[in-house]
């Protein structure tokens, strides 16, 4: 085998050109895997004490990998605090590789102990990884089986509504939502925007708008720049809402496309809109981009399934999944994830929260 190593990206003087080439070419990267979203979820997770400790994978002194890896400060339950290694709450994209490497398990194997190595160097009490290719990959479920059987993961691999992009994809769509969208529609001026449309006021906007949505701030203010700067890159576009009669932005959506495929990346709308329906028409018109540009896929998010003990969906959770599911028209996809867990402590706070939250949902004291 030939000899393998790892450059962290703040010793490659040309990290940035190198990660985004990798992340062009290698078949298992998507948007998750890009310099611009890795740069945003680093920002986002500030506040967590997060630190970048993302590496390159070297064969023969050339970088043949990618691996992001975050770590951040989270709370778990009312007492717990640790460190995680994770994309600002999320699971870190998979390590990313290109194609027809020789032995390539033995890289693989080298890369998730590199990355175990260094998260357990920096604190953290659990990984988690997530493999979501842009199209399918014949190698997901060997590859998941390997993290479970030669590096001792669990399987977290989760459904998610997603649905191909096709002509008939509009008429495909919730009867009710189509009649919201032809009732509201022409109250309001729906645009796309990207490259240099993203100007700093529609950054201002959408930071406004998230923060009237969510009712509060919970991130800070560099972290929407640099969100938008997805959009600015071409690695996203926006969708607004305007409404024609006073020009208030009462909605916007951002969606991640990379590869011809497409995810739902961020939205927000003011809440005083809601009964126009304004995130119906935010969704239509992206729908209509994603099929004016050749777009093949389209994710929109976890679904939510019945109730585990690992997983106790909300009501909220389930009204957010028959929304999308009333857009992906039952469709769905499975997305390879697992997790590991390096610290007690860590373990034992996760469990206590499954716990309590079982507790709630079966009314026990």
């Amino acid at each position: 085998m030939s000899r393998l190593g790892t450059l962290d990206i703040s010793a490659a003087p040309d990290a940035v050109e190198v990660w985004k080439n990798l992340a062009e070419v290698c078949p298992d990267a998507w948007f998750w895997h890009t310099w611009a979203n890795m740069e945003f979820n680093s920002v986002a997770a500030q506040g967590n004490e997060a630190k970048n400790l993302s590496f390159f994978v070297l064969l023969d002194g050339q970088p043949v990998g990618l691996v992001p890896l975050l770590v951040e400060r989270t709370e778990i339950g009312h007492s717990f605090s640790g460190r995680d290694a994770a994309y600002y709450g999320g699971p870190l994209p998979w390590p990313a590789f290109l194609a027809g490497l020789p032995d390539f398990e033995t890289i693989e194997d080298y890369a998730f102990r590199e990355l175990e190595r260094r998260a357990r160097g920096s604190g953290a009490g659990r990984i988690r990884v997530r493999l979501a290719p842009p199209q399918p990959l014949d190698s997901e479920q060997p590859r998941l089986a390997r993290a479970i059987s030669v590096h001792g993961y669990l399987d977290s691999s989760y459904t998610s509504h997603s649905f191909r992009v096709q002509p008939d994809s509009m008429a495909n769509v919730r009867e009710r939502y189509r009649r919201y969208v032809k009732k509201f529609m022409p109250r309001y001026e729906l645009s796309i925007k990207d490259g240099e449309a993203v100007t700093p006021g529609l950054e201002e906007s959408y930071f406004h708008l998230h923060i009237k949505d969510a009712g509060g701030q919970f991130r800070n203010r560099e972290s929407y720049r640099f969100q938008a700067n997805l959009a600015r890159e071409h690695e996203a576009f926006y969708v607004t809402a305007t409404r024609r009669n006073d020009g208030i932005v009462a909605g916007m959506l951002l969606v991640s496309v990379s590869k011809n495929a497409a995810y739902d990346n961020s939205v927000a709308v003011d809440p005083n809109f809601q009964d126009d329906y304004v995130s119906h028409l935010l969704k239509w018109t992206a729908i209509e981009t994603l099929l004016t540009r050749g777009v093949k896929t389209y994710e929109l998010g976890q679904k939510a399934l019945p109730p585990t003990p690992a997983s106790i969906p909300s009501p909220k959770n389930y009204g957010i999944s028959h929304f999308k599911d009333g857009w992906s028209n039952g469709e769905v996809k499975t997305v390879v994830a697992a997790e590991k867990f390096l610290d007690t402590g860590f373990l034992n706070a996760v469990m206590a929260a499954r716990t309590d939250a079982m507790k709630t949902y079966f009314s026990l004291k």
